[in-house]
Parts: structure tokens; C-alpha cells; sequence
């Protein structure tokens, strides 16, 4: 499957932020092939608007292209936040869903969330890419915490649950 082409629908009247978008999804379709199967896959309309700016782009997943265009498309699903934050995203230096979480972008879900996700996605890039290597080390060590207490937690219900059945079992 062949990444979708990416095509800024108002060429050389696109907004900054529309190319910025514009750029960021074609080297992310085509350095990380697992977000070009998702942009692919993807159909439905995302609007980003930079509130503060009262600037909105909208991010068209069609199959075979993903249209970026100027201004909102009518009831689709929107991120908005300030232009700052909408730029850190655009740009690829924010993760969707930790700047939502974090309640730095907000979203309005009227259209399709499936394709909110996939934006979300696709517009992602890894922490390896602009994390710094403090950074990088002390997520190492998060995720290596994590993982222990996954298996020790996983170990506990196993063994919790092995005992309960011999229990049962006795007569």
C-alpha cells in the first residue's frame, strides 16, 4: 500500500498553519509507514483551530490523499487550542492526546472520533524525535517501572485466582 499523497487544497493561498500541516503529514506518511496505513485507512474530516487566532484548517482523510485545506469544514470533529499549542502540533513537536489530556487542546467530537484518532496519530511523531536525552532516559525508566508493576500486578491476580480454584475444588 502506497502512502497518501498529501495535497494542500489551496496551494499557494494556504495559511501557515495549513503548511505547516501540509509538510509535517508528508514526512510523517513517508518516514513511518505504520502511519501511512492509518491515513489510508482513514476517511472523515478533522478541523485544528488555533483559538486565539480564530485560524482553523481542516485535515480530509480520503483514502488514496489527505487534503489539507483553509478553514473548517461543517460538523466535522475539531481540536482547538491556542496558537502556540496548535503550532507545537502542526509541527510535530506535541502529541494530540497528551496535549488533551492535559487539557491544552480541546476537542468537539460532532463528527467522526475515528478520524480525530487517526489525525491524532498520523500527526504524531516519536519522542526520540525532538525529546532531549534526559528526557528520553527518564521515559526509559518510567516505562521500565511500569512494565514491573504490570507483571507483579498480572503475578498477583494469577496466583489470587490459582488459589481460589483449588479452594473451590476441595471438598
Amino acid at each position: 500500500m502506497a502512502a497518501p499523497e498529501v495535497v494542500l487544497a489551496d496551494g499557494d493561498e494556504a495559511s501557515g498553519m495549513a503548511t505547516m500541516l501540509g509538510g509535517l503529514l508528508e514526512e510523517n506518511l513517508r518516514d513511518y509507514p505504520g502511519r501511512a496505513r492509518v491515513a489510508g485507512l482513514a476517511r472523515g474530516d478533522v478541523v485544528l483551530t488555533a483559538s486565539d487566532r480564530d485560524i482553523s484548517v481542516t485535515v480530509s482523510f480520503r483514502g488514496d490523499e489527505v487534503v489539507v485545506s483553509n478553514g473548517p469544514a461543517e460538523g466535522a470533529a475539531a481540536l482547538a487550542g491556542p496558537w502556540l499549542e496548535m503550532a507545537k502540533l502542526c509541527s510535530g513537536q506535541v502529541n494530540p492526546v497528551k496535549a488533551l489530556a492535559r487539557r491544552e487542546l480541546t476537542i468537539d467530537p460532532r463528527g467522526r472520533l475515528d478520524a480525530v484518532a487517526a489525525a491524532g496519530y498520523v500527526l504524531s511523531v516519536p519522542v526520540s524525535f525532538y525529546g532531549d536525552p534526559e528526557e528520553l532516559a527518564a521515559l526509559g525508566r518510567r516505562r521500565r517501572r511500569t512494565a514491573v508493576a504490570v507483571v507483579a500486578v498480572g503475578t498477583a491476580v494469577a496466583v489470587y485466582r490459582t488459589r481460589r480454584r483449588r479452594r473451590r475444588r476441595r471438598p
